[in-house]
């Protein structure tokens, strides 16, 4: 019984001294430590972003909008002397009706006196000048810096702000006055042959004949037959008798059609046709009431609508410093109603109007005729 009980606890101790082995073994007694993972590689840093562009510095703020703005408008001539002056006068009225604002209206400034009368208007307080010829730019540029609160507008023409913040102009499309009446007058002629009696060579007319000049030269495809043009330079604005003795010459030439760029002179050569019996297109404003048998119809400008862009554009504070163009496309010009209707007339100045609209002509606004 003894020799089992000691073999018993034999068996015990072996048992128990296995499970140690075992439980030592699990436990990693003796074994080379395992070797740790390699580190991942550290990614490559990211690129640094390309430094943004500088953006293009900010033009220069123009003058402050104010409530109710004093508001002036220079002319150099009489404003009931022609339809410009008078147009003119009557849509920069509604231009500080909707401002609040009291008309000021000044008139026979000559270009001479023109700075003299703009570093006035300004040093007073007034805040929006419009000067309404484009003879007055040389002018406006330079009265312009001296005075950075105060707008200075131009309507008629503009070359250019010369950057100023406070300088901007509506500049009527003068080539396409000038192609469109080519094209009534030239539709209109027995003789294929038109003449214009114009009067100095301001940017205005200078461009106006470049685009009449433009017709003739494509008159042959544009009408489909060649028409000849002709033109007398008077270098006056207001003497009627200088633009009567014009026409005479234009139509001793052998015009059968005319047509001017005279301002108010231009009455001369209106006489000068109803004398003569011949047809006229009228210009700027609609002359049928002139000479209700003479005139065809008339080429306008829509003074109106680019003086309540003006008047829009301050009132939102967003009137910026550029050049606004007005042409056919945006009815700053237009056609009127004929005075003597002539049905292949009315179709050749639609068809050209719906070229132009189209692309398919192209009336060069930097072509000029300077003598």
């Amino acid at each position: 019984m003894i020799i089992r009980s000691t073999r018993s606890t034999l068996l015990v101790l072996l048992a128990a001294l296995m499970a140690v082995v075992l439980v030592a073994s699990a436990c990693g007694e003796g074994d080379e430590p395992s070797a740790e993972p390699d580190p991942e590689p550290a990614s490559s840093p990211d690129p640094e972003p390309a430094p943004a562009p500088s953006p293009d510095p900010a033009p220069s703020p123009g003058p402050m909008q104010k409530e109710n703005p004093r508001v002036a408008q220079i002319h150099p001539d009489a404003v009931n002397a022609a339809g410009w002056y008078s147009k003119g006068t009557d849509a920069f009225k509604k231009m500080a009706e909707v401002l609040g604002s009291e008309p000021e209206v000044l008139e026979r400034i000559t270009y001479d006196e023109a700075p003299s009368t703009l570093r006035q208007l300004a040093a007073d307080g007034v805040d929006i000048i419009v000067s309404h010829s484009s003879g007055y730019e040389s002018a406006v540029l330079e009265v312009a810096p001296e005075f950075p609160e105060t707008w200075f507008l131009i309507y008629s023409d503009l070359s250019t702000t010369n950057d100023l913040p406070n300088v901007a102009g509506w500049a009527v499309h003068w080539n396409e006055v000038g192609y469109l009446v080519a094209t009534i007058a030239c539709a209109s002629s027995d003789a294929n042959h038109v003449g214009m009696v114009v009067s100095a060579p301001i940017p205005a007319y200078t461009r106006w004949t470049g685009g009449s000049d433009q017709l003739s030269e494509e008159s042959a495809e544009v009408l489909g037959e060649a028409c000849e043009f002709n033109y007398v330079w008077t270098g006056d604005f207001v003497d009627v008798v200088k633009a009567k003795s014009a026409a005479e010459a234009l139509i001793d030439g052998g015009a059968d059609v005319l047509f001017d760029g005279a301002d108010a002179a231009g009455a001369g050569a209106v006489e000068s046709a109803v004398q003569n019996e011949l047809m006229y297109v009228g210009s700027v404003v609609d002359q049928c009431e002139q000479a209700p048998d003479t005139i065809i119809t008339s080429v306008i400008m829509n003074f109106d609508i680019a003086y309540a862009e003006m008047a829009d554009l301050y009132a939102a504070g967003s009137l910026e410093p550029k050049i606004y163009p007005l042409n056919s496309a945006n009815q700053g010009i237009q056609v009127t109603g004929f005075c003597n209707p002539d049905e292949e007339v009315q179709k050749a100045i639609d068809s050209v109007l719906e070229q132009i609209a189209a692309g398919s002509i192209v009336v060069d606004p930097t072509r000029e005729v300077t003598s």
